[in-house]
């Protein structure tokens, strides 16, 4: 995991054909994550970010989930295509990770900054689109 900002950066690498496999063991990839929410940027320091991480047959379980979500709203024939996707790719992986904001901690900074209230919302939108939120996993 110790390696310097420019060698991750110059080995980062998008995968596009995932695989149910991972040469990283899963206590190394929850102390990967670990570090990474506790050290990413937030407003305020709120630290509002919060997680889900999940493996083997949580994992499985979640895009089967999204599957019958899908098809409940989208058309049969177009319906096939999106399994399709699903399937080779987000599905096909060894793990998913679930980010989402706590919003008891944001409506706590709203009511503590009213100020500020209206641009929580911005500002936690800026940290999920930054390059520091999108660490490299290899």
């Amino acid at each position: 995991m110790e390696r310097n900002l420019k060698d991750a950066l110059q080995h980062r690498r998008s995968y596009y054909e995932l695989t149910p496999e991972s040469p990283i063991d899963d206590a190394k990839i929850e102390e990967i994550i670990r570090f990474a929410i506790r050290h990413i940027p937030s407003a305020f320091n709120s630290q509002s970010t919060r997680l889900v991480l999940l493996l083997h047959e949580q994992h499985k379980a979640f895009w089967e989930i999204v599957k019958r979500t899908l098809q409940a709203i989208i058309p049969a024939e177009a319906f096939v295509a999106t399994e399709q996707k699903i399937d080779r790719s987000f599905a096909s992986g060894y793990g998913t990770v679930l980010y989402y904001e706590d919003t008891t901690v944001v409506r706590k900074l709203q009511e503590q900054f009213p100020t500020y209230a209206d641009n929580f919302p911005i500002f936690i939108a800026y940290v999920y689109s930054s390059p520091c939120f999108h660490l490299p996993m290899s």
